[in-house]
């Protein structure tokens, strides 16, 4: 079984086993993605720190130029943004918090505020941030959570 077979099953087990049977922890996939970068996009904690633990490459850059940090930011998974943070640079870093920014802000009711106008403009920011770099789903939210608010608004 390859590395990405492992990743996708999201079996620890698995992913561990072909670990083992594998010589290259960084082997590129389509798009020139990696396991680790798969693993981060899928938000697979386990399967990140035993992919990092094996020597994987946490600033590889995919052919869309995005490293695994910023896969993970863009969807959603803090725990594997807070694990990557140490090993990725600080652009990357603070554009994947951005990303958490504005899927929390406009997804995750832990993250939603009484927010000031500040704050909500803030959000858009890191959303049109995202859709900039190619993350459309960010602005995709905030722009579904605006249209619910003003059909809210209309009843």
């Amino acid at each position: 079984m390859s590395l990405f077979d492992a990743v996708a099953s999201e079996n620890l087990e698995t992913l561990q086993r072909a670990l083992s049977a594998t010589a290259d922890v960084n082997v590129l996939g389509p798009g020139r993605t990696t396991p680790l970068i798969e693993a981060a996009r899928r938000g697979l904690t386990h399967g990140v720190k035993l992919l990092l633990a094996a020597g994987a490459e946490p600033t590889w850059r995919d052919d869309e130029q995005e490293t695994a940090i910023l896969k993970a930011g863009a969807n959603g998974h803090r725990e594997v943004v807070a694990l990557l943070a140490p090993v990725s640079s600080d652009d990357d870093r603070d554009l994947a918090e951005s990303f958490l920014a504005a899927y929390g802000a406009s997804h995750a009711p832990e993250y939603e505020y009484d927010a000031s106008r500040l704050h909500q403009k803030a959000v858009e920011v890191a959303a049109r941030a995202a859709n900039f770099v190619g993350h459309e789903e960010p602005l995709k939210r905030l722009e579904r959570r605006d249209r619910s608010q003003d059909l809210k608004t209309k009843k």
